[in-house]
């Protein structure tokens, strides 16, 4: 990962955590237009990085409010720390339920899927646009408004319905305060974001313990796991296990003087790829899915890392400050004209 593209990582992380504007939907559409498959996920381990940069902005912009409701928490009484605590467990609970249960699904779902990214931006849109012109009032949120609330971060978990925009659409519809529906909304996704920084940390750690394993066996985890993404079949699988299994030995043999021709290896491997009979969509189907695995192994370099986190941060912190004066002026609607904007030409490209 070059520092160019760390910056570009993190600057879009941190603004678009926080703006309603989707950003699961912008590196979707990222991807098409650069022609990259691994602009969203190309390190497991920037990703984590990126997500605790924006969890911290987000602690830094409301620390008074968390260290009182700590404070309140520990007087371990029924007061309103206690009860504010307790709807922010109860509008995780939706997200958290789709997150495990229908993992597979939800990531199916990306990889270049302008049409829906399109749609959903749409509907992004529709929700902004209603939320601006929902009269305010100085309603708390409830434990009812709460679960609908958490019901919103569920579906926004598609790409192209932010987030942000829908949490907070959601709870002005609902009649609650402007300012308070803002705090609440990025109060609620905290825990949700440190809880997918353990996931992703976990699947990193995961990665990288294949590279303890005998080239047999990983290579054997590796067809099964493009069996179980839908990219092979199991005679395809049957019949690319040698291209498989010379890619692993060719990667344990150069890891033995510390040196990888990473180009070279993947070179080699779409040829093995293509005399085992696979049509080009599907070689590069398992490149993608596969090799860019390889390549997370190297993982970023530490300046990367450091500056993508810098970039995530600073702007996580700008544009989560931005966004609570927005709400509160109610002016959502330009991130309605832009959302539609965005949609309409993302749709028009997915049918051309």
């Amino acid at each position: 990962m070059t520092i160019l593209e760390a910056i570009v990582l993190g600057i879009i992380q941190g603004l678009t955590e926080f703006l309603p504007v989707s950003s699961s939907g912008h590196l979707e559409l990222a991807k098409v237009v650069l022609g990259d498959n691994s602009v969203g996920k190309e390190s497991l381990l920037m990703t984590v990085v990126l997500h605790f940069a924006t969890a911290l902005s987000t602690v830094v912009v409301f620390r008074k409010e968390i260290i009182q409701l700590f404070k309140g928490l520990f007087r371990f009484k029924n007061n309103e720390e206690l009860q504010f605590s307790l709807k922010i467990i109860v509008s995780m609970i939706p997200a958290a339920l789709v997150g495990v249960l229908f993992k597979e699904e939800i990531e199916s779902r990306f990889g270049g899927a302008v049409l829906l990214v399109g749609f959903m931006l749409i509907l992004t849109a529709i929700l902004l646009f209603l939320a601006d012109k929902a009269k305010n009032t100085e309603k708390e949120v409830g434990f009812g408004q709460a679960i609908i609330i958490g019901v919103s971060q569920a579906i926004a978990i598609l790409p192209g319905i932010s987030r942000s925009g829908a949490t907070i659409s959601t709870s002005v519809l609902l009649g609650i305060d402007r300012e308070k529906a803002a705090k609440f909304s990025f109060l609620m996704v905290v825990p949700l974001i440190f809880g997918a920084m353990l996931f992703d940390a976990k699947d990193y750690a995961e990665m990288r313990s294949l590279e303890g394993m005998k080239e047999g066996p990983r290579a054997a985890l590796i067809m099964k796991e493009l069996e179980k993404q839908g990219i092979l079949n199991e005679t395809e699988s049957k019949l690319t296990f040698g291209a498989v299994f010379n890619k692993e030995l060719a990667w344990s043999a150069q890891s033995v003087s510390g040196r990888h021709d990473i180009n070279q290896i993947e070179e080699n491997y779409a040829l093995d790829l293509k005399e085992s009979g696979l049509s080009n969509d599907k070689i590069d189907a398992v490149l993608a899915n596969d090799f860019g695995q390889v390549r997370n192994l190297n993982g970023p370099n530490i300046m990367g890392l450091s500056i993508g986190f810098i970039c995530a941060f600073l702007t996580g912190l700008l544009a989560c400050t931005w966004m609570i004066a927005l709400v509160k002026r109610a002016k959502l609607k330009y991130f309605s004209f832009y959302c539609l904007a965005v949609g309409l030409i993302a749709i028009v490209y997915g049918f051309l």
